[in-house]
């Protein structure tokens, strides 16, 4: 009987393992999957000392094959990538929207000092004059429009920032409830491998939101923490994000939390809001108050056709000066061209034009500022696209690294099932042999 249990057992273990074999060959697509090995083992022999050579072959377990310091190498390069890829985006865009020529300030400028250079010849003339404040409209409307595309974009950075705390609660969710599914499949004996590539998969997708920490229980669930150490996922309990304001925080059962960094891409978009975004606003205002300003002081030290002081050409919201920038009403005729004589009194009659032409030497100083702005992030966003592009190469060798141990390989996989295959036909032909033998036995009685 042992030579007919044995062949059995044979077969029996070949097709689990062409089992396991197939289910790789099915899965040779699917995102995530680890590969699956039957671990076969030898039954001890019976009650025939030296002369049983054993009790066939078992089954011990289906392994599913992967190793968790690669897996945990691959979730650390999806943070630095997604955190890296997503700034590298947002900065991209502030690049193109201030380095358009058709919002460009120093454009704007230029336009501006062209009509006041031309008025020089002709300052008396009112042509000249209405083309001025017309480009002193248009530089206007450079600046609000810059100033309305950050609001924009502020917008739909807190609008990004929430569709990603929703898809991170989500996702928290399901690795809670797959840690339950977990616990009560090995509870039954059961095989928890796809449970356990489906948490792997949402894991990795939270890795490139938010930066993690894990760490496997003995019950075989996964504990998720933030970096800042946080609770995200504790056994079948997942915490909830939240946002108000530029503030993120958490909460898990009756415990609350302020996250100051959370890396990944949600920590990119709300470091760029915070830090890239407000610098470039400061920067804007600041430099449509300077214009303004300084335009304003200059014309009215001035006087105008009629012989009145000057008036502003500028006003704007001291709270918002980009987005508020407008003219204040003046008319061509009360442009102040004609200069001032030291005591109050204009220098000539309405064809002076000492006072426009102190107006025209300010031009150097007013592009250096934008000039500035432009470069700086010029640089940053060749800085950020470099190391975007570096952390895509780092994620894709960790993501190769992992899939050549957890990885199905087509070739391995086809030789495989031939291998059990032909030790499938092979227990056949001894269950044959066992059967011959048993007949010719009986034959003899």
């Amino acid at each position: 009987m042992s030579l007919l249990n044995n062949a059995l057992s044979g077969l029996q273990a070949s097709q689990y393992a062409m089992n396991a074999a197939s289910q790789n060959i099915a899965n040779l697509n699917t995102p995530g999957y680890s590969r699956q090995q039957a671990l076969l083992v030898a039954r001890s022999g019976g009650g025939f000392g030296t002369l049983e050579a054993g009790n066939g072959v078992e089954v011990q377990s289906l392994r599913r094959v992967s190793d968790g310091y690669l897996t945990a190498a691959l979730w650390r390069a999806n943070t630095q990538n997604g955190y890296d890829d997503q700034f590298q985006t947002l900065i991209g865009q502030a690049e193109a929207l201030f380095g358009s020529d058709e919002l460009s300030i120093n454009g704007g400028l230029d336009g501006l000092f062209s009509a006041l250079s031309a008025a020089t010849a002709s300052p008396q003339s009112i042509a000249p004059r209405q083309q001025v404040i017309a480009t002193a409209q248009a530089l206007a409307g450079r600046f609000n429009q810059l100033s309305s595309n950050l609001d924009l974009q502020e917008k739909q950075l807190d609008e990004q920032a929430d569709a990603m705390l929703a898809n991170i609660n989500t996702q928290a969710a399901g690795v809670a409830k797959l840690n339950q599914a977990i616990v009560d499949v090995q509870a039954k004996g059961g095989n928890t491998a796809a449970l356990e590539d489906q948490r792997d998969q949402l894991v990795s997708g939270l890795a490139k939101q938010v930066s993690l920490k894990t760490q496997r229980q003995a019950d075989g669930t996964l504990s998720l923490s933030l970096a800042s150490g946080q609770p995200l996922v504790l056994g079948a309990h997942a915490a909830t994000l939240s946002r108000s304001g530029d503030d993120i925080s958490l909460e898990l059962g009756k415990q609350s939390f302020q996250l100051l960094k959370v890396g990944g891409s949600l920590g990119a978009n709300r470091d760029y809001k915070t830090g890239q975004l407000a610098g470039l606003r400061t920067s804007l205002n600041s430099q449509a108050q300077a214009i303004a300003d300084q335009m304003n002081g200059q014309l009215q030290q001035g006087f105008d056709l009629s012989g009145n002081p000057g008036q502003a050409l500028f006003t704007y919201d001291p709270a918002n000066p980009a987005g508020t920038l407008a003219l204040s009403g003046i008319t061509p005729e009360q442009l102040a061209f004609v200069g001032n004589d030291g005591s109050g009194n204009p220098v000539g009659g309405s064809g002076d034009n000492s006072n426009l032409l102190a107006l025209v030497d300010m031009k150097p100083g007013f592009y250096d500022g934008y000039s500035q702005l432009v470069g700086d992030l010029a640089v940053k966003s060749g800085q950020a696209q470099a190391t975007a592009s570096a952390s895509a190469s780092l994620q894709q060798d960790a993501q190769a690294q992992r899939d050549n141990v957890s990885g199905v390989n087509r070739d391995e996989e086809a030789a495989s099932l031939m291998q059990y295959m032909q030790a499938y036909q092979a227990n056949a032909k001894v269950i044959t042999a066992a059967d011959d033998l048993f007949h010719t036995l009986m034959g003899m009685f």
